[in-house]
């Protein structure tokens, strides 16, 4: 025979706060894949020779080291041609498969950086026993200072390169870098805005590192000054 096990009112009343907290963070954790983030970049962007063409066309012109017969790396350049072709619309280029005006080749890196540990300062703690003198058995408190820290977790690091040239002569049209490093591990969000502010300059030069932002939120990607 089982015997039901009435909870103390103080069990009670615990077991209802934590299911309180659990219905308030519960809808903060199924949202926070719909926060809008701002992804910010340093980007460095350079002008060739040839006067670039408004509306012209484009089509994917991989290096030799791109060319490889692995499944795996394949499919991770289809994805970033992909979302190349994106970026590259939002500034007039569309792709074609044959009599391109340009060649766009376009790289990616995603890569883990280490965090410098965390520090957080000396902590005051007690501690109790039962300690042996010399002759007999005694108790005693004490109260120590300790010292700690701790290793963040990893970021991640998001490269791209982009080098768009004329198709006929070979001469660059424009070269862009972009980087950035944040908390988000997911590279389907972050490649596209990085992607996207690596164009914001084209087709002007502009040598010198700078911050370009874009916000990335549940309607898709915009601007940011």
């Amino acid at each position: 025979m089982h015997s039901i096990v009435t909870p103390k009112p103080a069990a009670r009343r615990a077991w209802v706060a934590a299911a309180r907290g659990l219905m308030v963070c519960l809808p903060l954790l199924l949202g926070a894949c719909a926060t809008t983030r701002v992804v910010d970049s340093e980007v460095r962007s350079y002008a060739g020779i040839v006067v670039p063409q408004p509306k012209a066309s484009f089509r994917f012109d991989r290096l030799l080291s791109q060319q490889t017969t692995q499944a795996q790396e394949q499919a991770f350049q289809q994805r970033l041609e992909a979302m190349a072709t994106t970026a590259l619309a939002d500034i007039g280029l569309s792709q074609v498969d044959q009599q391109a005006q340009y060649t766009v080749q376009v790289s990616a890196s995603v890569e883990l950086v280490a965090r410098a540990p965390v520090f957080p300062g000396p902590r005051l703690g007690g501690f109790w026993g039962i300690h042996q003198p010399l002759f007999g058995t005694g108790m005693g408190v004490g109260v120590g200072i300790g010292m700690a820290n701790y290793m963040e977790p990893p970021w991640s690091r998001y490269g791209v390169h982009l080098l768009i040239r004329d198709s006929a002569t070979n001469a660059l049209v424009f070269e862009s870098t972009a980087q950035h490093i944040g908390p988000w591990s997911d590279a389907t969000n972050m490649l596209p805005a990085v992607l996207r502010a690596a164009l914001r300059d084209y087709p002007q030069s502009m040598p010198q590192s700078r911050t370009v932002r874009v916000e990335v939120g549940p309607q898709g990607m915009s601007d940011r000054p």
